[in-house]
């Protein structure tokens, strides 16, 4: 045994720095699934102990690649917490009408038409500003100029971030904390300007830009069209159509319309050729000069303004950065691409913002940049023999494989993750992937880049209009795939577990050389049997009762005594995987639903039931279990599961615990 651990060891030679970053995201998922904040000390003394440990052990192999784990563990931990102390607190949001004054940070076109701003150092009611922003929907029609750096006034509703619409669903808190965000709302009159934006601060003058792009964009191109042009040129997802913008996610290219790594990988393909076939035309610099390094500097330059051209956000900021990393392969002379270099890059990032971890980018693109890199190691020698015949038909056919393999390998290993975050497959990603991808590579971000520089000599309709037809193409095969038999499949929610053990499994799989990385596919089938035995609840309630779903005999029935919240109708959606929420009619005040009772009323015999649910405050029910109005409002929506005689309950109380970005629940 110790003789084959030996070798397996020797074998894998290199590797094992690969489970640094593991470590370090393991131990950030631990802070965050924390139900309390850990003493700020905690990670301090952690990364002492650790840093302490290797020292120690530092002559020993083995020990000094355990305490090295520790380490960045104990540092990704450490990290985490920072991060969240630094936070400014969640100021308290009054309800009502309030007269809201700020300066205007962001810019967002809306497909309906007027815009959403994101104020800086808000003021409420002529209070001091507010440490962090707040976002508001404009009027319709609002005749206000639109400039970054502007202080507006005007009157709005504000609301803090929602509860999650179901124990462990989306916390809206926690993605708004990270952000900056304090609440969100919509403006009740017309901006008023209170004073002029300052001509100097790059910032401003960088979303006025932007907007300035989309504003040239939306007059050449219809909305259709226009609006996916500017999401590519300004990343603002915004202006895009709704029906169009589920298009794409049923055909699998919802990643065409999230500003990432395909288009920062375009753009610096793009740069580099372009830098490197001028380079070349000239014999002096081609013998003399390193062509290849210039030509690499060009890309990355041409990646960066691209990069702060559609606002800087992580995911392409995490995309920009793992390009740096090959560009400076290039400049040494190494592998410009490996799985080194990933690590490298997810440890920055990790470090630079630990609750990225928790995001759909992060998950989605490093667990298929992952499985390119290691695919295309598993497959290259076999590729290269059909290069090798150099037969035009050969060439053809070795590019449509290379692209359909790109898409298996890239929608394969990312799609576990987005089924976890968004509840539903998209089973014909690959046809269309490759059709969409090659068409925007070759065709619309480069017409795309030359409109962005015919723009100060107003000749960009140049550009934009060929533009768009790629884009209406692409479009058109959206539609069609969208209308297919089962292009979108709703499922349950994963558990957490489940996603884990696919996690570790897609990890062991690809970091490993020899063949005991075969057993990651035992681990990922084992996280696929898991979500697959899952148990939805069979009851769940809203946090303020408004909302009740039963589940009995195979159909959900939707109780909604007051009013349908959209937002958690559409987060209840995918609870139950495919079965559709049926509204419930109650001939009288109670409801009989196999062992679970729903009463309207307060006062109702509950004789005979598991359970008793009411938006109502139940007084005198026999019920061993209720959920009741008052039941919400202490602990926030509840899930409930009835096993034999049992009633398990969940609560977002429970789930969400006591941390920084969470509102105070009522005290027990």
């Amino acid at each position: 045994m110790g003789e084959a651990f030996a070798r397996w060891v020797e074998a894998e030679h290199g590797r094992f720095m690969l489970l640094l970053p593991v470590a370090m995201g393991a131990a950030i998922l631990l802070y965050f699934t924390l139900p309390a904040e850990p003493p700020l000390w905690l990670g301090g003394a952690a990364l002492g102990v650790s840093a302490a440990a290797l020292a120690l052990g530092w002559r020993h192999l083995y020990l000094r690649f355990l305490a090295a784990l520790a380490l960045a563990a104990a540092l990704g931990f450490a990290r985490a917490e920072w991060r969240t102390a630094a936070e400014p607190p969640m100021a308290f949001i009054p309800t009502g009408v309030i007269k809201l004054s700020g300066t205007v940070a962001r810019i967002e076109f809306m497909p309906q038409g007027g815009a959403r701003l994101t104020l800086a150092a808000p003021r409420l009611d002529g209070g001091p500003p507010l440490p962090r922003r707040v976002r508001i929907r404009l009027r319709a029609g609002d005749p206000a100029p639109l400039r970054a750096g502007e202080g507006v006034q005007c009157y709005a509703m504000l609301f803090a971030p929602d509860r999650p619409a179901y124990p462990g669903g989306w916390d809206q808190g926690r993605d708004d904390f990270f952000a900056g965000l304090n609440a969100a709302g919509f403006a009740l009159n017309d901006l008023t300007i209170l004073n002029p934006a300052p001509p100097d601060h790059l910032g401003d003058a960088l979303q006025t830009l932007r907007a300035d792009i989309a504003a040239t964009i939306l007059a050449v191109l219809p909305p259709e069209t226009g609006s996916i042009a500017v999401t590519l040129l300004t990343g603002d997802e915004q202006v895009i159509p709704p029906p169009e913008r589920q298009n794409f996610v049923e055909a699998g290219l919802a990643h065409i319309l999230a500003v990432a790594g395909l288009h920062v990988g375009i753009v610096m393909g793009l740069a580099f050729a372009v830098s490197r076939y001028l380079l070349t035309r000239h014999e002096h610099t081609a013998l003399r000069w390193p062509t290849k390094s210039i030509a690499a500097a060009c890309a990355l330059l041409a990646g960066l303004g691209y990069a702060v051209l559609t606002g800087a956000h992580l995911p392409i900021i995490r995309s920009l950065a793992m390009a740096s990393l090959a560009t400076l392969g290039v400049f040494v002379g190494r592998k410009a691409v490996s799985l080194r270099g990933l690590a490298v890059a997810a440890m920055a990032l990790m470090l630079a913002t630990p609750e990225t971890v928790l995001g759909t980018s992060f998950q989605m693109s490093f667990s298929a940049v992952l499985a390119l890199i290691s695919g295309y190691a598993a497959v290259q020698r076999g590729f290269t023999r059909f290069h090798a015949a150099r037969s035009r038909l050969g060439n053809g056919v070795m590019h449509v494989l290379g692209l359909a393999y790109t898409s298996l390998l890239a929608g394969g290993a990312s799609m576990p993750f987005a089924a976890y975050q968004f509840q539903q497959l998209q089973p014909y990603w690959i046809p269309a992937n490759l059709l969409a991808v090659p068409l925007t590579a070759f065709w619309i971000m480069p017409l795309g880049l030359v409109s962005l520089v015919l723009m100060p000599v107003h000749a960009a309709a140049l550009a934009l209009i060929p533009m768009g037809w790629g884009i209406r193409a692409i479009v058109w095969v959206t539609g069609m795939i969208a209308r297919w038999p089962d292009a979108l499949l709703p499922i349950a929610p994963i558990p957490s577990g489940a996603i884990l053990l696919i996690a570790a499994g897609l990890i062991w799989l690809c970091i490993w050389r020899s063949p005991p990385r075969l057993a990651g596919l035992g681990a990922m089938a084992l996280g696929v049997a898991l979500a697959a035995t899952s148990r939805p609840p069979d009851v769940l309630v809203s946090a303020d009762a408004g909302l009740i779903a039963i589940h009995s005999g195979g159909t959900v029935y939707l109780v909604a005594p007051r009013k349908r919240d959209r937002f958690t109708l559409e987060q209840w959606g995918a609870v139950w995987g495919a079965t559709p929420l049926t509204p419930a009619q109650c001939p009288g005040a109670t409801c009989q639903l196999g062992k679970v009772l729903y009463a309207a009323a307060p006062l109702v015999d509950c004789t005979g039931a598991a359970l008793a649910v009411s938006p109502a405050v139940l007084g005198g029910c026999a019920a061993p279990v209720v959920i009741d109005r008052m039941a919400v409002y202490r602990d926030g929506a509840i899930a409930a599961w009835l096993r034999g005689g049992k009633v398990v309950l969940r609560t977002d109380r429970a789930a969400q615990g006591t941390r920084p970005w969470v509102a105070p629940y009522p005290q027990l």
